[in-house]
């Protein structure tokens, strides 16, 4: 359903500091998505795309549920997240966004977004 990733490097210096975010994966698509507090966003699936966030801002409660056939399966499981958590979710889980506090936060596919046919399924 969901796997949350440890950053794999830090360094800090009196220049700054760099931490690794993500070492693994091809990522096709890359966006940037901001939502203010009190919207939902999602509520589908991708029968082929994994999806990596990366929370810059904000804090949003993800729910998530496994697909079996095209429809819902198996108890829904919640989550927080907030700035600076790194999480992948995984193909055929349902996932609903709620913003609690507005937000920001990268968001990259396994597959670019085509247009003509979109890799997103509602739930019926």
């Amino acid at each position: 359903m969901i796997k949350f990733i440890t950053n794999y490097f830090q360094h800090k210096d009196d220049r700054g500091s760099i931490t690794g975010l993500v070492n693994f994966g091809q990522w096709e698509e890359l966006n940037i998505i901001e939502s203010e507090a009190g919207v939902k966003r999602g509520n589908h699936y991708h029968k082929n795309t994994q999806e990596l966030f990366v929370i810059l801002d904000g804090k949003i409660k993800i729910s998530l549920q496994n697909i079996q056939g095209d429809r819902l399966a198996g108890e829904i499981k919640e989550y927080e997240v907030k700035q600076g958590d790194v999480f992948m979710i995984e193909i055929n889980t349902n996932h609903v966004f709620e913003i609690l506090e507005k937000s920001r936060w990268i968001n990259m596919l396994s597959i670019k977004t085509d247009e003509k046919l979109p890799d997103i399924v509602r739930v019926k």
